[in-house]
């Protein structure tokens, strides 16, 4: 039924684990180009409802956890996955010497 956070944040986090397997299975490659649609994604389909809705932050205004603990948030563990996917990035486009 249209676009939601949940399937954003779930579309980063399928990258994510798609990132990490590639660099486990010695595919660099794979994660440019894994990087370069999803960018190519967002830009195109998911921009104009971005800014509908005033950015990424407002992903933390859809939040509702019946449980205080930090660690139980759904939003930690979909930020981890998104920066274990910004890790491997950053270490398959690191020049190698």
């Amino acid at each position: 039924a249209g676009i939601t956070w949940g399937k954003v944040v779930s579309l980063y986090l399928v990258a994510a684990g798609l990132a990490v397997d590639c660099v486990r299975q010695a595919q660099p490659a794979m994660v440019h180009a894994l990087v370069d649609c999803l960018g190519e994604f967002v830009r195109k389909t998911l921009a104009t409802w971005l800014r509908r809705r005033g950015g990424w932050t407002d992903v933390l205004k859809c939040v509702v956890s019946s449980n205080p603990g930090f660690q139980s948030h759904w939003l930690v563990t979909a930020l981890c996955s998104f920066g274990r996917f910004l890790k491997a990035a950053f270490f398959v486009l690191l020049p190698e010497r």
